[in-house]
């Protein structure tokens, strides 16, 4: 009989420690869930603004990258809008060869020379009433520069009409232009009020006019460059 309550109060022990060590297993676990819980807290008040935000939805190089694509966009839209105001180029049909020169007026030779353009050219300098007129050949056509004596009233870039004709000069010795089957003639003035190139030449019974109010010249000599 004593050995039966002895048991008993074995297992009766045993029973009473299991549940101590239970219940401070449970204890320990939820310690430790908080304690966690507390750092993972305490991480997120210490990240930096551009942290979160790489955590969250779009990231700030996101969004630059989007806003680089958007203006390249656009830039790609004016291009092709430039590209299609370039200058056109006007036809007008004649009945015969000879009134299709005789259309182009101001056509002259120049015979009398008094400056160097270089390149084994010489042109006529004159000026008259605050004009500065620049005129010469090359080959059949007549290239004529009208420039204010004023520099206030003249486009920007150029020291005087004779500077100019000095670079058209320079610019046509790498870039040919359309040979005339009469005559040519190229129109500049350069007055800033009041700027523009006319380009007109004849071939055969057809003449083709360029007409620009650009203040750069070479826009217009260009374009009639590109129909060679």
């Amino acid at each position: 009989m004593k050995g039966y309550y002895a048991g008993a109060a074995f297992l009766l022990t045993g029973f009473l420690t299991l549940s101590a060590c239970s219940q401070d297993s449970s204890a320990s676990d939820d310690k430790d869930q908080k304690v966690t819980s507390q750092k993972q807290t305490d991480q997120t008040d210490d990240m930096k603004p551009d942290e979160m935000e790489e955590t969250q939805g779009t990231s700030v190089s996101d969004e630059d990258e989007m806003n680089d694509r958007s203006e390249d966009k656009e830039e790609q839209a004016t291009g092709k809008q430039e590209g299609e105001n370039q200058l056109n180029v006007e036809e007008e049909k004649y009945e015969t060869a000879e009134k299709a020169a005789e259309s182009i007026k101001d056509y002259s030779t120049v015979e009398q020379t008094n400056t160097d353009l270089g390149h084994g050219l010489k042109a006529l300098q004159e000026g008259a009433a605050g004009h500065e007129y620049v005129s010469w050949n090359e080959g059949n056509w007549l290239i004529r520069v009208d420039f204010p004596t004023d520099g206030q009233y003249a486009i920007d870039g150029y020291d005087g009409g004779l500077d100019m004709a000095k670079e058209v000069v320079a610019y046509l010795e790498d870039h040919a232009l359309p040979a005339p089957h009469d005559r040519g003639v190229i129109t500049i003035n350069g007055f800033k009020e009041h700027p523009g190139t006319e380009v007109m030449w004849q071939d055969g019974k057809v003449v083709y006019t360029i007409d620009s109010d650009d203040k750069n010249p070479f826009n217009a000599i260009q374009r009639a460059v590109d129909e060679t």
